[in-house]
């Protein structure tokens, strides 16, 4: 009889997505975000050249940009799972529900020193230095945009 592996997957999970936001916030922190901003820069801190930096953690494939438009509810499941696990918290003001880098986060994201969260740290950290010299604002509608235009793009080709 075969065993069911049972152990829940490691890549494209809510884990590993809820710990890419830990980074993210703890590089941007105090800032809060809501969801859909997390959504946005979950996807720009693997594929930062898309953003102008030097190169992206992720390999720069073709049809990328339909990977933010998958992201959001998994990006939800890993912070929901940060928020049980203490390392993200949820606030609420007038803009609605955000989210931001506990106390404890920037702990966890010093405990996280393998090559590949070396790479999202720094990553991370160059997305947040980008937010400060451009402006948040400015800096998130830059990015945005940049989406909309590939998935524009992607769009046509398929209609083509």
């Amino acid at each position: 009889m075969k065993s069911e592996d049972t152990r829940p997957p490691l890549f494209n999970s809510a884990l590993e997505a809820g710990l890419r936001a830990v980074v993210i916030l703890d590089a941007f922190a105090p800032e809060a975000f809501d969801l859909s901003t997390l959504s946005l820069l979950d996807y720009y801190v693997v594929h930062t050249a898309d953003a102008g930096a030097p190169d992206s953690v992720h390999p720069d494939l073709e049809a990328r940009a339909g990977e933010y438009y998958i992201r959001r509810r998994l990006v939800e499941d890993g912070v929901a799972l940060m928020v049980s696990s203490f390392m993200v918290e949820r606030v609420h003001d007038e803009r609605g529900i955000l989210f931001q880098a506990a106390d404890v986060a920037g702990a966890m994201v010093d405990l996280m020193n393998s090559k590949y969260n070396n790479r999202l740290k720094n990553a991370a950290t160059w997305l947040s230095n980008q937010a400060e010299e451009k402006g948040l604002e400015q800096f998130l509608e830059t990015l945005k945009a940049s989406i909309d235009r590939s998935a524009r793009e992607i769009i046509g080709e398929m209609q083509s």
